[in-house]
């Protein structure tokens, strides 16, 4: 046999063998469900990688501004070794809150920057080299895809694999998660949504009837782990926190009181009470502040509710624990009244009450912490929001616990989501569960709806199968549309797409400047090498609040503010300079030892025939400057806005003439015949000279403008 005939014979019986190999595996899984459940789950997983990956076509960076911040903490460990876990807690900052410097261990939550930092030091253990900046890029996708895979284990706890497998989907073309999971948002959210719903379902299976008291604890335990590193890792975690204890406490007082909701509750808290008050942030104070007490208290009603379980009295048995709730309310009020309890920062107060915003101008100044529209949540729940009614009054309806537990937290989460705009990120499993439920009821009712008209033919019963044909394709055309990507290209100034495609397919802030246009817009990576590579070493740069990591990080300058908002003062002090004359802007600034001072400002801008057209596009300082008056008033300066601001909600001709702010802006609005135009005018001020312009007039959409400031001889 020649050669080439016997290696024809050895390939095909290879052939076989693989074949062979397939037909074994088809004979030991074909057909199983589970085989086919796990095989959608990972269709599921791609299409969920694939949608948060999309950014990395406009090349790898970090999105919006903390991302920065928490990169440079995970920095600052990396570069240090194991030890850097330790020397975290002892760092002081003097690159940024100049000349103060900020203690960053003390006052930032180190969950994020440590967990990056120990996936980077095991990857180097074992001989994988990764760039931290990718890494720390890619880390969200990972955690995005981690938090599909938990939300499909609690739809499975609700109601079975199909339930899991429709929640996972729509958590993973979820447009609310994608937008905090994304590649490059490296913050204190992408990793604690993952531990929250990793801490929820192991605290229902930690209460589920029949189970072992080992079990039990077991399971208390890790949910309190998961709990704790959140707590450890986000500002928003005393929701989550508080609603474990609360929801143990509503399931006793509908008389679903058992000796294991008291055991797993008071295990599950104590771990991650435990966790929370060994954050320096927190502190042992922390279970002195409402949020943990309201754990303790629920305990301590519980232990009431089991008290009255082996008390022989009916009457007793019923009344004991509601006389404890009224004695609870009054003791909590006394503690508040007598400062013995910490109440919840405004910020977190203006959550449940959201009129209390009006009190916090730099609060209410951040976009993501303002009022949500219906238009903004349809924008990012899409068509899932209209299944949750319905999945709610499916869960309601079954009424056992884990369907109460996921209705009560759908409910709450969707409240304060609609207070808050960047609290969706919480009401997105919420919404994806509920839409779950909605959607596997829908289609099982439906197929029982076609099973019962195939056997009612022999009886001549007409059953209209337009309703078993016509919904489910109804429904699958509204989810498949929404997919649809619909936003290309340009400005998308008014942010309606529901389209998970087009929320993951964007750039990255910094590589957008900030602006919402679907391509590269160069003026803040510019400016900001041009400041690390020009600027002197010991400079120190004005700017407001939004751009201080960015300057401290990426262009390596001291600043005077930034966007941890640590001093309301200074911020009001950098504020009330921009809103001031030449003069005593001077003055403020020389006090705070600036040399530099830093603007961002967009406009959208055409020239026809040699005449100029443009319009501000408000998404630098030609749209912040009214916070910056807010601010400054609330710390002590007395402007009035009717001077600054006319009824169409312009600024006025003593904006552009008597504020430094509208003096540094180049770009001016006059009358010109009929119309009002944006002429570029390069200032001409006695005190700060134009050092940096980050693109020629009208050939951007954005424009960073540096200024040095030139002091006169005291």
């Amino acid at each position: 046999m020649s050669g080439e005939r016997r290696a024809a014979v050895e390939a095909l019986r290879g052939v076989g063998t693989f074949f062979e190999v397939l037909r074994s595996i088809d004979r030991r899984f074909g057909g199983r469900q589970y085989v086919i459940e796990l095989s959608i789950l990972a269709l599921i997983l791609a299409i969920a990688f694939i949608l948060r990956v999309l950014p990395i076509r406009w090349g790898v960076a970090l999105s919006e501004f903390d991302p920065w911040m928490q990169f440079k903490e995970a920095r600052f460990i990396i570069d240090r070794g194991w030890g850097g876990f330790i020397e975290f807690f002892n760092w002081h900052d003097y690159s940024s809150w100049y000349p103060y410097g900020r203690d960053v261990g003390i006052t930032a939550f180190p969950g994020l920057p440590f967990s990056m930092a120990f996936i980077y030091n095991i990857l180097a253990m074992m001989g994988v080299r990764v760039d931290p900046l990718e890494l720390a890029a890619m880390l969200p996708v990972v955690y995005g895809v981690v938090a599909v895979i938990a939300i499909y284990f609690l739809g499975r706890e609700l109601g079975g694999g199909p339930t899991g497998l429709a929640a996972a989907l729509f958590l993973a073309i979820s447009a609310a998660h994608i937008g905090r999971t994304h590649l490059g948002w490296f913050d204190d959210e992408s990793l604690s949504i993952p531990l929250m719903l990793g801490g929820y379902l192991l605290f229902l299976l930690a209460i589920k009837e029949g189970r072992s008291e080992k079990g039990v604890v077991a399971y208390s335990i890790l949910s309190g782990l998961l709990l704790g590193f959140m707590a450890a890792s986000w500002g928003a975690h005393k929701f989550p926190l508080a609603f474990i204890p609360l929801f143990t406490v509503f399931l006793a007082l509908i008389g679903r009181y058992r000796t294991q909701l008291l055991t797993a509750t008071a295990i599950t808290y104590a771990t991650y009470a435990l966790i929370a008050i060994m954050v320096p942030k927190l502190g042992v104070r922390y279970l002195f502040e409402f949020t943990l007490f309201t754990g303790i208290l629920s305990i301590g009603l519980l232990i009431v509710f089991e008290i009255a379980s082996h008390i022989g009295s009916t009457t007793i048995r019923r009344t004991l624990p509601y006389l404890v709730i009224i004695a609870g309310i009054i003791i909590m009020g006394v503690a508040i009244a007598a400062n013995a309890i910490r109440v919840p920062s405004l910020k977190f107060l203006s959550v449940l009450l959201p009129w209390l915003r009006d009190e916090l101008p730099i609060i209410e100044s951040v976009a993501e912490n303002q009022l949500s529209t219906w238009a903004v949540l349809f924008s990012d729940f899409g068509v899932l929001l209209l299944f949750v009614p319905y999945g709610l009054y499916v869960m309601l309806r079954r009424a056992d616990q884990t369907s109460l537990f996921i209705a009560l937290f759908t409910i709450l989460s969707i409240y304060f989501s609609a207070s808050m705009v960047r609290l969706v990120l919480i009401a997105a499993p919420a919404v994806a569960l509920a839409a779950g439920q909605a959607f596997t009821s829908l289609f099982s009712s439906l197929g029982q709806l076609l099973s019962a008209s195939a056997s009612t033919r022999k009886r001549h019963i007409a059953i209209p199968k337009s309703y078993a044909i016509l919904t489910p394709l109804l429904i699958l055309f509204f989810i498949s549309y929404s997919i649809l990507p619909g936003v290309y290209g340009g400005i998308n100034l008014r942010g309606t797409s529901i389209s998970p495609v087009d929320q993951g397919y964007q750039p990255v802030t910094l590589l957008s400047s900030s602006i919402p246009i679907r391509g590269f817009e160069d003026a803040w990576p510019k400016a900001l090498a041009w400041m690390r590579d020009n600027l002197p070493s010991d400079a120190v740069v004005a700017s407001w609040w939004d751009y201080g990591y960015w300057i401290t990080v990426l262009g390596n300058k001291t600043t005077l503010i930034d966007n941890a908002t640590l001093n309301s003062t200074q911020i009001g002090e950098v504020a009330y300079a921009f809103m001031s004359d030449e003069k005593v802007a001077v003055d403020v600034f020389r006090r705070h030892g600036v040399t530099h001072v830093v603007i961002f400002v967009t406009g959208l801008f055409s020239i026809q025939g040699g005449q100029v057209s443009g319009t501000f596009l408000g998404f630098g300082e030609d749209g912040k400057w009214i916070w910056m008056l807010r601010i400054a008033k609330q710390v002590g300066y007395q402007f009035e806005e009717s001077e600054y601001m006319d009824q169409n909600f312009n600024p006025t001709d003593k904006f552009w003439q008597e504020t430094l702010l509208g003096q540094l802006i180049p770009y001016k609005p006059r009358q010109i015949g009929t119309t009002t135009q944006l002429i570029y005018e390069e200032p001409q001020l006695e005190h700060f000279r134009l050092v940096y312009a980050s693109s020629p007039p009208y050939r951007a959409f954005a424009y960073v403008y540096i200024y040095e400031v030139l002091y006169p001889e005291s």
